[in-house]
């Protein structure tokens, strides 16, 4: 056998080397991905593991560094939410866009309104104005419709209201310009605001009780203060008056029914709250909107208005607004009808 000369076995020395190192290379390399698959590979930086690759921040079927991904990828496109419904300061996503929230939690109280301005009624929260406010048991209240000693009122002060928000800031009819308040749902407390309805009840005149004349003074009786701004204890005089009235016309208690009767036809709408007003609240309506017999039209009303109160000559007090002020007739006449209520 030849015997190698010293430069072939140099040659052949240098590429076993290069051989071992190749694979110490290849080795090391594999040894290095597969820490850093497994989450064991540390740099001078630090440790990167899997505390900082959590499965929900990886979509769904996604395997990266050993953790595989459970983040679904979720279609937005039908959502409905603006930053006005998500509270202020929260973050959310629809639609692919970031929405910071701006609603603040919970509608904030109102305290004190401005007796100058306007104010409507949304009864129900539901987005519908019922009304516009005459009186606020919060701040009570006297005076007389244009200083007509017929057309006096007091409105009481009563505590332990429920408590009511701003639901509209501009909201116009023919009362003006106005907000629009509406009570905070699930408070609990004594109705503060009253109510009266935008329109008359029916385009027509009616009846106050046509065969009563001759039997209330004797039979149905005055109480003291059945003409005032509230019954102590019992509520709105306007509803007191109003259920009693409907509750004796059902049984015919003064006389026969008639069908033209006011009594009959508004007995839905009471069930539903609402009411005739007493001389008094008439009054505060009218003195609220400082109504004289040359501006009512302008508001949507008639000449005259049945109220629910009564004297004892057997007259019925009337809203007036070619006078501007209470009247009283026999009811044996046919006058509108406008309908209250409280909130």
């Amino acid at each position: 056998m030849k015997k190698l000369s010293k430069r072939q076995k140099l040659i052949i020395l240098i590429s076993i080397i290069t051989i071992i190192a190749i694979i110490g290379i290849i080795i090391g390399a594999n040894i290095i991905r597969t820490n850093i698959a497994n989450g064991n590979y540390n740099s001078s930086n630090g440790s990167s593991n899997n505390g900082n690759l959590l499965p929900e921040y990886i979509k769904e079927g996604i395997t990266l560094g050993g953790v595989t991904g459970t983040l679904k990828d979720l279609d937005t496109s039908d959502a409905t939410a603006t930053a006005e419904d998500i509270l202020e300061g929260k973050v959310a996503y629809a639609r692919g866009e970031r929405i910071v929230g701006t609603m603040k939690e919970g509608p904030e109280p109102i305290e004190t309104l401005d007796p100058n301005e306007v104010y409507y009624a949304d009864i129900e929260g539901d987005g519908t104005v019922d009304g516009v406010i005459f009186a606020d048991l919060a701040v009570g209240g006297e005076g007389k419709w244009n200083y007509q000693n017929n057309s006096y009122y007091k409105i009481p002060i009563e505590t332990n209201l429920k408590q009511y928000f701003i639901k509209e800031e501009s909201y116009k009819d023919v009362f003006g310009t106005g907000k629009v308040i509406a009570p905070i749902e699930g408070t609990n407390g004594n109705e503060r605001f009253y109510v009266m309805a935008l329109k008359d009840f029916l385009p027509v005149v009616y009846y106050w009780y046509h065969y009563a004349m001759g039997y209330l003074d004797s039979e149905y009786g005055v109480e003291e203060d059945a003409n005032d701004f509230e019954i102590e204890g019992k509520g709105p005089t306007g509803k007191i008056n109003t259920q009693r009235m409907i509750e004796n016309w059902n049984s015919s208690k003064y006389g026969a029914q008639d069908k033209s009767d006011m009594w009959g036809v508004i007995q839905n709408e009471v069930a539903k709250g609402w009411f005739v007003p007493s001389k008094s609240e008439w009054s505060a309506f009218g003195a609220k909107f400082d109504l004289i017999n040359s501006n009512y039209k302008n508001y949507g009303l008639k000449d005259v208005y049945w109220s629910s109160s009564y004297s004892k000559d057997q007259t019925i007090f009337e809203a007036d607004f070619t006078f501007g002020a209470m009247g009283a007739v026999n009811n044996g006449g046919k006058y509108y009808i406008r309908l209250a209520t409280t909130f």
